[in-house]
């Protein structure tokens, strides 16, 4: 799928049966993967534990101080006329198992100054443990799930009920940009596999809850995040990571993809593309069925090689068209119609397209598609179907 269209529409009926519609396949292509700092914003969870050589260090959450409603200010909480009866964080698991018993312990950042993370930049180089050595512990909690009264699941929750609730109410207490309003979450024991909250991506999002009353009115707001991400230390690096065109949120992995169609004739004024699927095979090691990998359309020329490491993804591409392929079968078709024909208007230039794991997906999963000069036949390849004017 694509979550943008070109500016040119199609003035035409694709399904005209006096149109001649022509298959082209383009097998000039060139690919290969590099390796940046993992960065976990905008993913579905917030992960905890240590599994599979992955080290999920902790989450670090930033919530409005605006109410859900729009209604409420967390300064006017400060009033004198109001007395606030509790102040309570809830964060939900994405699966309705409960997978551990661990202690999880919620801290906050007092003296840390401007926002302590940015979803977009944030990775275990530039924010360590040492950097968050200044937070201050408000309460610990388990995972507790409710008994269902009915078919429908009920997911653990982590709760923590805080007792300091002035000084939290004044520490989120602002309403400019720079003041942090920065919590984090981490578990204190070891957890030996993947245990996940639900981040602000999803409609079951942490949450603060105040109920407080004013004069007789007894009242409730709630709280909501505004960014967070999780800071995760990746696993060792493979042969396949390496030799393959590869991707992998929590591992850092990226690839670019480059075409070559100076022999392609893409002319605006006597085609229109109907199709054009990108299709992959993966190394059959691992099913990666449902895995998604979205495509973006780079805007700057980048030389590329086999396999090389940065230390800032600096790689900017059009961020008002995605397109998203998925696995069936070990095979990933991405239909990249929208660049095609944004190369054909003159909308984008062919600089390639930056192949990253989706936002959906799981982010420790990681995808090696095959990518071998010495046999064209598993290489990928570019199928255009388009319609001659």
């Amino acid at each position: 799928m694509f979550l943008s269209c070109t500016e040119n529409t199609i003035p035409y009926n694709l399904s005209n049966s006096n149109l001649n519609i022509d298959t082209i396949t383009v097998r000039s292509i060139e690919g290969g993967t590099y390796l940046a700092p993992p960065l976990m914003g905008s993913t579905n969870g917030l992960y905890f534990g240590n599994t599979d050589g992955f080290n999920n260090l902790f989450s670090l959450i930033q919530f409005s101080s605006l109410s859900l409603s729009g209604a409420i200010w967390t300064y006017s909480l400060l009033d004198t006329a109001v007395t606030i009866d509790s102040l309570v964080f809830t964060f939900t698991a994405t699966d309705d198992t409960l997978f551990t018993t661990s202690e999880f312990e919620l801290y906050y950042f007092p003296e840390g100054g401007d926002s302590l993370f940015s979803e977009l930049e944030s990775n275990y180089l530039n924010i360590t443990e040492t950097d968050v050595i200044n937070g201050v512990p408000i309460g610990r909690s388990i995972f507790t799930q409710d008994v269902p009264d009915s078919t429908e699941s009920v997911y653990p929750k982590l709760s923590f009920t805080i007792e300091n609730k002035d000084a939290i109410i004044n520490f989120i207490a602002d309403t400019t940009d720079t003041q942090n309003r920065t919590f984090m979450l981490k578990n204190i024991d070891p957890i030996d596999n993947f245990v996940s909250v639900r981040s602000r991506e999803t409609s079951d999002y942490p949450i603060i809850n105040v109920h407080y009353r004013v004069n007789e009115d007894t009242l409730h707001s709630v709280f909501f995040p505004v960014k967070d991400l999780t800071i995760v230390e990746p696993r060792e690096l493979t042969d396949n990571d390496v030799n393959n065109i590869s991707v992998g949120r929590a591992t850092g992995l990226k690839s670019i993809i480059q075409f070559d169609f100076k022999d392609i004739p893409i002319d605006s004024a006597n085609m229109v593309i109907k199709s054009a699927e990108l299709i992959f095979n993966s190394i059959p090691d691992i099913s990666l069925d449902n895995y998604e990998i979205s495509a973006g359309i780079l805007e700057d020329s980048i030389g590329i090689s086999n396999f090389w490491e940065i230390d800032e993804d600096q790689y900017s591409v059009n961020q008002d068209v995605l397109m998203t392929g998925t696995f069936e079968d070990n095979q990933l078709k991405i239909e990249i119609r929208s660049f095609l024909q944004g190369i054909n208007t003159g909308s984008y230039s062919n600089f390639g397209l930056k192949l990253f794991g989706s936002n959906y997906s799981d982010p420790f999963q990681s995808a090696n598609l095959i990518f071998d000069p010495n046999n064209s036949d598993n290489n990928p390849y570019l199928k255009i179907v388009y319609v001659k004017l």
